[in-house]
């Protein structure tokens, strides 16, 4: 028996609960569109995963006229999407959310341009996203990217910008001044992320700040070396923690700092944080990138620095305590468009008319 052709099956060892995926699905939903899954651990190598995966395709999706979404970071489970969306053919969707190429060979350095790994993950992505029949990017500069690197057509090429969970994050109550500007990161430490710069920002400011550090990853220990001699309490390091308690910290922030890298991925992507920190009406300070202009007015609906400026970091974080109708305004501002824009509704909305789907239809 043939399903209705509005069904969209999230596919591959993918997470659940990743933000850019739960915000996907419940905004699926809202919109009228029925979200099935055939999954299996992301952890298994592509050898083990695949059986899996094609048993629970036969066993869930067989006779099924379904589109296939191969949901963020699962590129090698693109090609057996492939071959399961040919007989009887139905749409591929992958949404990449970033290239393995720009991610360990551009920003983390994992290995060098022109090495035989570098091309290994230059070929995947290449591969994966001329299989697809609609590629994914989170910005219009990673859609530019895709297509010029990687020579996709551009008519595949579609941006749907992140967005936020709604169910996890919302307005908080204005936060009253307490003698300390509380200013929060929370990442995974990598190179776009800047941690250098905001390191010493902190170094450039007095104890009247308090930085709070929350997460880990590839540039941790630099961070640590560089916070030697910040022995005030200006700096306050937490490991990772789980998503639910992220709003809280957030709530307790005067202030939230996105990315400052100078690595070319830096200049392509918004940030979960950046979304999730607005939504719960928090002053965002980020580096002043082609992406973030794509929806953002800095001065209006956030605060923005040059990448790798520690100096005008400082400053305007200075400026944000300074100048609490300014900070409140900004908040008040970028809270209310990401809010309106990029619920989950909105965002499946949009991916709805990528797809040429109406709603539940």
């Amino acid at each position: 028996m043939s399903a209705p052709s509005d069904e969209i099956v999230f596919f591959g060892g993918y997470d659940p609960d990743y933000p850019r995926n739960a915000i996907i699905r419940k905004g699926l939903e809202r919109n009228g569109v029925r979200v099935r899954s055939c999954r299996a651990g992301g952890s298994r190598r592509a050898v083990f995963r695949y059986p899996l995966l094609l048993a629970r395709f036969l066993a869930t999706c067989l006779g099924r006229r379904s589109r296939l979404f191969v949901p963020d970071f699962r590129h090698k489970d693109v090609p057996l999407a492939w071959m399961l969306s040919r007989i009887p053919r139905r749409m591929l969707i992958f949404d990449p959310l970033v290239s393995r190429y720009e991610t360990r060979v551009l920003d983390r350095g994992d290995a060098e341009e022109g090495s035989a790994q570098a091309k290994h993950n230059w070929n995947i992505d290449r591969i994966t996203m001329r299989m697809s029949d609609v590629v994914l990017a989170d910005t219009n500069a990673h859609a530019a990217f895709y297509i010029n690197e990687f020579d996709v057509d551009e008519k595949k090429v579609n941006t749907l910008y992140l967005g936020y969970d709604d169910t996890v994050f919302d307005r908080a109550p204005d936060r009253e001044p307490d003698g300390i500007f509380s200013v929060l990161f929370y990442g995974s430490f990598l190179p776009l992320h800047g941690t250098d710069v905001i390191v010493e920002a902190a170094r450039l400011l007095d104890s009247g700040f308090r930085f709070r550090i929350v997460g880990s990853g590839q540039t941790m220990d630099e961070f640590m070396e560089r916070s030697e001699g910040i022995d005030d309490g200006r700096i306050e390091l937490s490991g990772n923690v789980p998503e639910k308690e992220l709003p809280g910290l957030i709530a307790d922030a005067d202030a939230v700092l996105g990315v400052f890298g100078t690595t070319p991925k830096t200049g392509m992507v918004i940030p979960n944080k950046v979304y999730q920190s607005m939504a719960c009406g928090r002053p965002v300070v980020t580096a002043d990138t082609p992406a973030i202009r794509e929806i953002f007015t800095p001065g209006e609906h956030l605060v923005c620095v040059p990448p790798g400026d520690a100096v005008l970091l400082a400053g305007e974080l200075k400026r944000l305590r300074d100048d609490r109708q300014f900070a409140m305004s900004v908040a008040d501002r970028g809270g209310r468009l990401v809010r309106e824009q990029f619920n989950p509704a909105k965002v499946a909305g949009r991916l709805l008319d990528i797809l040429g789907m109406e709603d539940g239809k």
